[in-house]
């Protein structure tokens, strides 16, 4: 990974820890946006140090990224598909995890760290397992997960600085 895109994450983590009790006076602020290309509808909230982005791409998947700063820091990706993906084995929901970030990384160079991301776990996939936080880097730790039904699969990738 870019050594200046880390060092710039964990500069920004540290300091959103540092808020504590105090009231919070950073924002989180939009990863996305309405404009950029496959995105079929857009909507975004922040209530304080929360926020929670909703967009349907052209794939019809739709993602919900929900962010919390300040306390328990953490970014969670939620990628909502139809279909019935109970017979998947937990390999491939880890595989689509970092397939799902690169694809985000491409929308537009605002997103493009996420491919880093991505690229950080297909190289540790083999170590990870479904719903077990990893710690990737000092003090971050990304967590994929997964819920099936019979008529939709749902992807969750969280990244925070808590075990």
């Amino acid at each position: 990974m870019n050594t200046l895109k880390l060092l710039t994450f964990c500069l920004i983590l540290t300091l959103l820890m540092a808020c504590g009790e105090q009231k919070c006076p950073y924002k989180p602020e939009a990863v996305f946006a309405k404009d950029l290309p496959h995105v079929v509808d857009y909507n975004f909230e922040r209530d304080g140090s929360q926020s929670m982005e909703s967009i349907l791409f052209d794939t019809q998947t739709m993602l919900e990224l929900y962010q919390n700063i300040c306390e328990d820091t953490y970014q969670e990706y939620k990628f909502t598909v139809k279909g019935n993906f109970a017979a998947f084995p937990d390999s491939l929901w880890l595989k689509e995890a970092s397939r799902q970030l690169v694809f985000l990384s491409s929308l537009s160079e605002k997103q493009r760290p996420l491919k880093d991301w991505g690229d950080i776990i297909e190289l540790r996939r083999s170590d990870m397992k479904l719903g077990e936080n990893r710690e990737v880097e000092q003090g971050i730790y990304v967590k994929v997960d997964k819920v099936v039904s019979p008529d939709q699969g749902v992807l969750l990738v969280t990244f925070s600085n808590k075990e």
